[in-house]
């Protein structure tokens, strides 16, 4: 499998340790989804546009960004993201995800999830995403 391809094929993990906190074995949406969701819908329209998910991506980079470096390492996505996907996403294969990476991997994941092609996604979308992207 050539490298785009892995990088698709891994993205969804990212985008669901972004929203559930854990990439561990998890077929259902957590119980906090809608309130990450909703926390997340800036404008209150029930859907996130490209901003708010970008919002919302950006918030997770700096979080997990512990030595505020710029950069995620492995050790700051442990449990949330698994080797295999910090190296598919990992363009310089340097051992640290730019904020570019992180936005590139996650970005995919949104246009997989937006099911009906509306540019935004909605809960359901995303709880639908979950479900068949675990499997």
């Amino acid at each position: 499998m050539g490298f785009v391809s892995v990088r698709v094929a891994l993205a969804a993990c990212l985008s669901l340790a972004l929203l559930t906190g854990s990439v561990d074995a998890q077929t259902a949406p957590p119980a906090n989804l809608k309130a990450r969701f909703e926390a997340a819908d800036k404008n209150r329209d029930g859907s996130l546009d490209r901003e708010e998910y970008y919002q919302l991506i950006i918030g997770g980079f700096y979080f997990r960004d512990k030595n505020k470096d710029g950069y995620l390492v492995l050790e700051e996505v442990v449990g949330v993201v698994s080797p295999e996907v910090f190296r598919a996403v990992n363009n310089k294969a340097d051992g640290k995800l730019s904020i570019q990476d992180w936005t590139n991997a996650l970005f995919i994941d949104f246009e997989r999830a937006d099911i009906n092609r509306d540019g935004v996604l909605s809960h359901e979308e995303i709880e639908t995403y979950i479900r068949t992207s675990r499997r």
